[in-house]
């Protein structure tokens, strides 16, 4: 069985685990190293709550949640999915609440919509699945969970109860990681492994041309104002001693293919590579590793960039080179207005299409790097991937097909 890795944060990494799983569940192998990076909205708040009234240090759960989803083989699978998505609204504190409290919380309210008509088509089939049936499933794989206590002061609102599943047994699972991993494993049947870069903190700034330094994912991807391009990345000082997961060393050296999928190429990409020791098992592993090209650049983070300047990036960044460059060669014919919306979105903010130029691939075809064209971009989303089309090329590459 053909053994693949993928690396990049958990969001843009699910949709491709989940069409990976569904088509090729019975031919690959999958190993899935999510960055740990993220220090936005409510992950952060859960983040800072941890830090100031426990002072510990939550490796944070929003990326892992969607991967660990998309490669589910429960039964439960989709009910899992709205009850771990759902958010609360309640402004009472955490700690007031036991698992099982919230457990059924999120129940009535989807009951709820239910009976009022709200989401039927998404959630009529679940009703019928007795809640003591699910209390007994997940009670199966620990006894305890339903009566975990999270003693935050913090508020229940905007929360979502994934995220505060996830931080409660890690709390009580004696502050490890990998044992909340273990359970969530379990819990959702996945079979692949989901693996946090780090379990550290990962803390991450940019280093400008001009010397200037952005510190905090967050700020880097989506707030600051640039004065000068991005020269380097770093981790910041109280996450230096960063070094990775136990399971990515394994997971790298005995893959055939590492995957790695684009977009914001810094804090989600670069960011996994500057983990202690990270980049030495890249360099020692025999898998080839594809590049998924980037369909456009992004606002600051990667202005004027053309292709081979990305895989310039990831390049340095990993110690080796890249041995298969997967680009799209098909521009969207979209209207004005469509192309205002495309420009206008948060992941591309003012840029256009990146296509690669016939110089560049020669000279990415001098470097030993075969170049790959294909129509990949998913017409609904304007600058998105398109999922099928990648499993496609993908799949070819892997069989040599």
């Amino acid at each position: 069985m053909i053994k693949v890795t993928t690396i990049w944060w958990g969001n843009g990494q699910s949709n491709l685990l989940d069409w990976l799983f569904c088509y090729l569940w019975d031919k690959i192998e999958i190993s899935s190293i999510v960055s740990m990076s993220d220090d936005g909205r409510t992950t952060w708040e859960l983040m800072r709550a941890f830090e100031t009234e426990l002072d510990t240090h939550l490796p944070p759960p929003w990326d892992l949640r969607r991967c660990l989803f998309s490669l589910s083989n429960s039964k439960y699978r989709d009910y899992f999915k709205l009850i771990f998505e759902y958010t609360f609204l309640n402004e009472s504190s955490i700690k007031n609440f036991t698992i099982f409290e919230l457990f059924k919380q999120v129940n009535k309210e989807l009951i709820f919509f239910w009976k009022a008509d709200f989401l039927k088509d998404e959630i009529h089939k679940f009703v019928e699945i007795e809640s003591w049936d699910l209390y007994n499933y997940i009670s199966s794989i620990s006894k305890d969970v339903f009566s975990f206590k999270l003693p935050l002061s913090s508020t229940l609102k905007w929360h979502k109860f994934w995220n505060l599943l996830m931080a409660s047994l890690f709390y009580n699972l004696w502050k490890d990681y990998d044992k909340m991993l273990n359970f969530m494993h379990k819990l959702l049947e996945v079979n692949s492994e989901v693996i946090p870069v780090t379990t550290k903190k990962a803390y991450i700034k940019a280093i400008l041309w001009n010397g200037e330094i952005i510190e905090s994912q967050d700020r880097i991807s989506n707030v600051a104002n640039y004065n000068s391009g991005i020269s380097d990345l770093e981790l910041s000082d109280c996450s230096i001693d960063a070094s990775h997961n136990k399971k990515v060393h394994e997971a790298i050296i005995k893959s055939d293919f590492i995957v790695i999928w684009p977009w914001d190429l810094f804090t989600s990409i670069i960011s996994n590579f500057i983990i202690s020791w990270v980049k030495d098992s890249i360099k020692q592993t025999k898998a080839k590793i594809i590049y998924i090209w980037n369909s456009t650049n992004k606002l600051w983070e990667t202005n004027g960039l053309t292709q081979i300047d990305f895989v310039n990036k990831i390049e340095r960044f990993l110690g080796r080179r890249i041995d298969i460059f997967l680009v799209n060669d098909k521009k969207l014919d979209l209207s004005s207005e469509q192309k205002q919306e495309f420009q206008n979105d948060i992941s591309v903010k003012g840029w256009d299409y990146l296509f690669i130029s016939n110089g560049e691939k020669l000279e990415l075809e001098r470097r030993k790097i075969k170049v790959i064209k294909a129509d990949l971009l998913w017409e609904s989303s304007f600058y998105k991937h398109s999922k099928k089309r990648l499993v496609i090329e993908l799949e070819k590459i892997f069989f040599n097909k």
